[in-house]
């Protein structure tokens, strides 16, 4: 079992299989994403968009965004859906544009280099602390989940993706 742990001051993560990430303290609803994609699919198989039906998880899907794995020279994510909450942090609708489109400092910020490792590892990988690219509104936290989801089963080519954005008093978005 592959897991990298990182530690910084107010940032935690992991990056494992779902016991890992469940294993940590998790909000609640990020808990709930992460328990229901661990149901999905076939055992010892990633689950895919198929397995995915929105009708058994309509609290938590505010909060989704999908991602397609774009595999050309280098890959590259583009946004697939956003829940109301992600298209209200960002104050529009980014579903269908590139996240490098989106976010001016993508490649620099660390996010690409998350998104890329759920892709080469098929882990899901968890993180909270400070927003790397939500620096709108009064976000002073986000926590995340970032789940592959592969059709074939092996090849990750959509990232199932959750966040929950906390302002400076702790209230959620």
């Amino acid at each position: 079992m592959k897991l990298a742990v990182r530690n910084t001051p107010r940032v935690q993560g992991v990056v494992g299989h779902p016991d890992i990430i469940l294993a940590q303290d998790l909000h609640p609803r990020v808990r709930a994403i992460v328990a229901h994609w661990a149901t999905m699919g076939q055992q010892d198989r990633l689950p895919g968009r198929q397995h995915l039906d929105p009708r058994t998880i309509p609290r938590l899907l505010p909060n989704v965004w999908l991602v397609d794995v774009e595999r050309s020279r280098a890959l590259r994510f583009r946004y697939r859906l956003a829940g109301t909450r992600i298209t209200r942090a960002f104050s529009e609708d980014p579903t269908g544009r590139h996240l490098d489109e989106v976010h001016q400092d993508f490649g620099s910020n660390g996010v690409a280099r998350y998104l890329e490792e759920v892709v080469e590892t098929g882990l899901a990988s968890w993180r909270s602390g400070k927003p790397a690219f939500w620096e709108l509104h009064d976000f002073t936290h986000i926590e995340r989940v970032y789940l592959p989801l592969a059709a074939d089963g092996e090849t990750v080519d959509m990232i199932l993706a959750f966040s929950i954005f906390l302002d400076r008093f702790g209230v959620e978005f």
